[in-house]
């Protein structure tokens, strides 16, 4: 049984998502097979896909999953941790609160990130790429709106702000200097928290965003 595209098990769904997403790290998504995640989740291959359609489906799940963590289908947005943000007492401390959380959740779905880069050759994976893509990019701006509504933030950085969000805590961003360059997760955290941290508060010689900035 299927309830919008989700087995009603929920126990069958997270083996699904789980077997899935560890196949694509270990074997790439090509490689992979329904019939393999089927065997390693324990459900019939039917039942894959009649809840995700296609394995392109399965890895978008799988992603939302890496990403997510224990948070379930809920956009991120809509996360108790990012609505509690717009209580906190200043800019600073809602954005150290948010990249501790970011950082993780980064770390966290870096491998399935990098199994679907690999994969990107495929049609149907660069068109999730592109939105995926777009789903950060309006998670960093709204992500934006929240802190810069609070004290010490400064005005007219909203774009500026949420393009920095965008660039710096990402799958790729933590492929380069963690795997890469050998960098710990705190360094790496730290480095992306200041990047953001310049743009959010009062600071000499930053511009604001620019009258002829497209619309965001």
């Amino acid at each position: 049984m299927v309830v919008k595209g989700r087995p009603r098990d929920e126990a069958a769904r997270e083996r699904i998502v789980s077997a899935a997403g560890e196949l694509f790290i270990r074997d790439g998504y090509v490689a992979t097979t329904i019939g393999a995640i089927a065997e390693q989740a324990q459900v019939a291959i039917k039942t894959i896909y009649a809840a995700y359609g296609n394995k392109l489906g399965v890895l978008s799940a799988a992603h939302d999953r890496a990403v997510l963590g224990d948070g379930g289908p809920t956009p991120l947005l809509q996360h108790a941790w990012v609505r509690a943000l717009a209580d906190a007492e200043s800019v600073e401390v809602a954005w150290a609160q948010a990249a501790d959380r970011l950082a993780e959740s980064t770390a966290r779905a870096a491998p399935t990130m990098a199994a679907i880069h690999a994969a990107a050759a495929d049609p149907g994976v660069t068109e999730l790429l592109a939105d995926l893509r777009r789903q950060r990019h309006a998670f960093s701006l709204g992500l934006a709106r929240i802190l810069l509504d609070l004290p010490g933030a400064r005005p007219g950085v909203t774009g500026r702000v949420a393009d920095v969000i965008y660039a710096t805590m990402t799958a790729e961003s933590y492929a380069l200097f963690v795997i890469e360059r050998g960098w710990r997760l705190d360094q790496w955290r730290d480095w992306a928290h200041s990047a953001v941290a310049r743009e959010l508060t009062t600071a000499p010689g930053l511009q604001p965003d620019l009258p002829t900035q497209r619309t965001r």
